[in-house]
């Protein structure tokens, strides 16, 4: 009777120990999932977003310096990143040249009363390859929303990341009339901008 109660307390013991082994270990695995998912903020005060194009009499540029958005990453300090989502909104007047009429033309080529914001939402990573310290080459799949009208592109960027900051920066050349925008003309017509533009982009993420 004593040898069967001590078998009994023995295996009620062991049986506790590996209970509590278990929840440990689950917890410990939680928080690591916890620190391996990072999200960072788009810095707008140290990023810039550029549109330039060509015209009948000069070329010319937009540049803002005002917009949020933010990334996601997992596994930010490991060899092979993985990025879950990054995400940028523009306030389509926060764009300007040096030319008030231009910039008002243009504003209301991009349709700003009824679609007063620009978009860019991430919907895969069609390549990433490491090309230095913390540094990537990428191709990202996403969707570009201007003017009311979204299209999927494909844009090769450069990426700096590591567990504390990320930078993004590239180009991407666009026609407008993608976006079912009709090139803004000013001047009584003397001024007549070209169809192609190129978007770039220097974003930093705290």
């Amino acid at each position: 009777m004593k040898t069967r109660l001590l078998l009994l307390f023995y295996f009620f013991l062991s049986s506790s120990a590996l209970l509590l082994a278990q929840q440990s270990e689950q917890a410990d695995t939680n928080v690591t999932d916890k620190v391996l998912l990072q999200e960072f903020k788009l810095n707008g005060n140290k990023s810039t977003f550029l549109i330039k194009g060509t015209s009948s009499l000069h070329d010319w540029e937009m540049i803002s310096k005002s917009f949020n958005g933010f990334f996601i990453v997992e596994n930010a300090e490991s060899a092979n990143p993985t990025l879950k989502d990054i995400q940028v909104t523009l306030g389509v007047t926060t764009l300007e040249s040096d030319n008030r009429v231009m910039n008002k033309k243009t504003y209301d080529a991009l349709k700003n009363d009824e679609h007063p914001k620009i978009y860019y939402k991430l919907k895969q990573v069609k390549s990433i390859k490491a090309v230095g310290n913390d540094t990537y080459k990428a191709i990202l799949n996403g969707t570009l929303t201007i003017a009311g009208k979204s299209k999927v592109v494909d844009i090769a960027a450069t990426l700096v990341l590591n567990s504390t900051k990320v930078s993004i920066h590239g180009e991407k050349a666009l026609k407008m009339s993608d976006f079912d925008v009709e090139p803004p003309t000013a001047l009584l017509g003397t001024l007549k901008t070209g169809n192609d533009i190129t978007i770039e982009f220097n974003l930093n993420y705290l």
